[in-house]
Parts: C-alpha cells; sequence; structure tokens
C-alpha cells in the first residue's frame, strides 16, 4: 500500500488537532506534548525528566491513542533481562507429530510507542538491548531477523532521586535520544483543573486523529522542508560553540564545561526545527525555531563541571551564553558598498539631532532675552 502524501496545511491540521486532544486528558504540560510530538514527526526517541506524579505514562498512553499507534510499558529494576525488553524463544513440543521447534515470542518493544520507565534501574546489558533496538529497529534471534512496526519510539524516564540501585546511563547512550524534556510543577490554576477534572466521575473522551500512515508521510514532509544555509550555520554554531577546546567556544563555555555536544546534536536541531516551523504553519525554518529546539536538545548533551555546579551554574547559563554568541557570529556581513550607505545614513541622522539640539538651544536662548512685561 503506498503512503499518502500530506500538504504542509494539512500538517498544521493534524498537530494542533492533536494537541487539543490532549489537551482533555492533560492539563499544564503544552510545552511538554508540543517538543514530544516534535520528535514524534522527526522520528527520535526522547527522555522525560521529572518528579514523580506528572502524568507521564498518561501522556504516553494518552498521545499514542490519539496517533493511532499501538503502545507498551516497560518497568525496569535491577532484575530484568535482556530477553525481557525484546523477547524470546521457547521450545514448543507438537504432542501428535512428537516434533520440536523453537517459537518466538515478541518482548513488549515490539510496539509503536513503548514507555521504557526508570530506565537507570536496571544494568548496562539490558540498557545495551534497549538502545541497540533503539538503533537498528530490529531483533536478530537465533539467525532471524524481526523488524520493529514504523513507526517507532521509545520514551524514557530516568530515576533522579535515589543514588543507590540505580546505573546512571553513559553520555554517548544518552546522546542517542533526540532530546531530553524536562517536565515542571502545574501553576496552582492547572492542578486545580487537574484535581476537579480527575476526582469526580468526568472521563475524557479522546479519539485518533491519525494513524501510522500519516504519521510517517508527516515524517516525510518535515524532512523535505528547506533549511537555508545561514540557519544550518547558525545550528552549528552553536552546537560547535559548546566544545570547551574548540576556537569557536565561548568563554562561558571554557569556564564551565567538562563535555560538549556532538555532530548529532546539530543533526537534531535542524529535524525539530523543521517540524516546529510546520507547526507554525511555515514551510521554511528560521532561528527562532533553532532557539525553541535548543534547551532540550542541549540539555543532555552538555556535561557542566562539578565546580560550576557549586557555583549554581547549570547548562541553562551556558545555554544562553552559547546562543547569544552563535547570534552574534552568523550576523549577515555588509558589503563595501552596504557600509558606506550605513556611514551616510548615521551622519545625516547625526546631522539631524545637531539641527533639533541647535533649535532648542536657540529657543532657550530666546526665552532668556525676551523682555519681562512686569518691568516695562
Amino acid at each position: 500500500m503506498s503512503k499518502p502524501a500530506i500538504t504542509a496545511p494539512e500538517f498544521y491540521e493534524r498537530f494542533h488537532a492533536i494537541r487539543r486532544e490532549m489537551a482533555k486528558v492533560v492539563m499544564g504540560q503544552d510545552r511538554v506534548i508540543t517538543h514530544l510530538l516534535a520528535a514524534v514527526f522527526a522520528g527520535g526517541h526522547v527522555l522525560l525528566k521529572g518528579f514523580p506524579g506528572l502524568g507521564r505514562t498518561l501522556i504516553v498512553t494518552s498521545l499514542s491513542e490519539i496517533l493511532g499507534l499501538e503502545h507498551g510499558r516497560i518497568q525496569f529494576t535491577p532484575d530484568l533481562l535482556p530477553t525481557d525488553i525484546t523477547g524470546t524463544e521457547v521450545l514448543e513440543h507438537n504432542m501428535e507429530t512428537g516434533e520440536r521447534h523453537f517459537h518466538f515470542f515478541k518482548g513488549p518493544v515490539f510496539a509503536n510507542m513503548v514507555l521504557a520507565d526508570e530506565v537507570n534501574r536496571s544494568p548496562a546489558r539490558t540498557q545495551a538491548a534497549l538502545l541497540e533496538v533503539m538503533q537498528e529497529k530490529q531483533i536478530t534471534v537465533g539467525g532471524q531477523t524481526y523488524f520493529l512496526p514504523n513507526p517507532f519510539m521509545i520514551v524514557a524516564t530516568q530515576n533522579t532521586l535515589d543514588h543507590e540501585g540505580v546505573f546512571m546511563l553513559g553520555e554517548a547512550q544518552v546522546d542517542r535520544f533526540i532530546m531530553m524534556i524536562e517536565q515542571e510543577y502545574p501553576t496552582e490554576e492547572e492542578e486545580k483543573g487537574i484535581v476537579y477534572s480527575t476526582t469526580g466521575t468526568y472521563k475524557p473522551d479522546i479519539r485518533a486523529v491519525t494513524d501510522p500512515e500519516t504519521i510517517i508521510a508527516m515524517q516525510n514532509l518535515a524532512r523535505e522542508t528547506p533549511v537555508v544555509p545561514s540557519v544550518k550555520a547558525f545550528a552549528m554554531s552553536i552546537v560547535r560553540s559548546s566544545r570547551p577546546k574548540e576556537t569557536d567556544a565561548c568563554r562561558e563555555v571554557a569556564e564551565n564545561v567538562r563535555l560538549g555536544a556532538s555532530p548529532r546534536a546539530t543533526q537534531s536541531l535542524i529535524r525539530l526545527a523543521k517540524v516546529i516551523a510546520l507547526s507554525r504553519g511555515r514551510q521554511h525554518v528560521s532561528k527562532q525555531d533553532i532557539m525553541e529546539v535548543a534547551p532540550p536538545v542541549m540539555a543532555h548533551r552538555l556535561i557542566v563541571d562539578f565546580r560550576a555546579q557549586a557555583k549554581g551554574r547549570d547548562g541553562r547559563y551556558v545555554l544562553n551564553a552559547m546562543v547569544r554568541d552563535a547570534l552574534a557570529k552568523t550576523l549577515p556581513q555588509t558589503s563595501y558598498w552596504m557600509r558606506d550607505i550605513l556611514k551616510i545614513g548615521e551622519r545625516k541622522k547625526a546631522e539631524r539631532r545637531n539641527f533639533k539640539t541647535w533649535l532648542k538651544d536657540t529657543a532657550a536662548l530666546v526665552k532668556r532675552k525676551k523682555p519681562d512685561a512686569a518691568a516695562l
């Protein structure tokens, strides 16, 4: 079956239709949902970071239902095995014929959208199995290759509160996620709405807005969105300035960052910015789109030095300096003739300013020399 084509206006309508359906279920997480949708249509995997009880499971299950996707959930524990994720072969015996053969039972990763809850609760070999699935999107067991459904996406969470019984993901493993979305506590009004809508008998009625074929078509359209060289240079400038040993690194990076971002970060910035541009009704990417997705893309790729953390400096402090530096470096260069025109304009501006000052001074002088009527 051929994949359905989709236009930019249709992309815009579908994107915001999904957001409207999600607003029926999830309150106070607009930024999280927007970035999560951007990752879906950019074809990447996501790390969700936040405190317990902020509705990560609800977000994933509701989003997969609205997108028309099959979803799965894996609760990572210290005794979880790789085969518990990918699936395993079981020896079956046919009592009638006496034949024996291996039958493969698929694991929970055989779904379009998988929630990997507390992924750092399991040891490295189990994490490696999941990360291999993320990269290859296929599993080979007993010489037989099994392909994962398309589209495929992992939404992983980490336990950031405990220090015992956790196996933190390494920098190379975390870099495979296209972005890390930080969840914050809702405002008072949002929390009031959550309490009122979830403690009664009200049950939101959500509907599927898309299907897997439509999502693939939207992903293809996002990849075809053009990006001008100046915007690509802006994204590259942000990423290159994050590396302390690069000549392009700004002072804040050299003083506070231990490890910067890889070229994969530049790819992620551009892919996500294309989706953001389409969601705003544009068919071209601007620097503002890059700046919109820069915080979640760089959040888990900037390794801040412990001395900087002791001073209260985090990745946001460094990222703001990197964006300012990139904007300054990517300003368009003026030609020789344009510089002359600008100089003439500045000179005329100064002449008008001097003329206004002369008029003001002359008026003040005339007022001082004007004879007083009472004295006459």
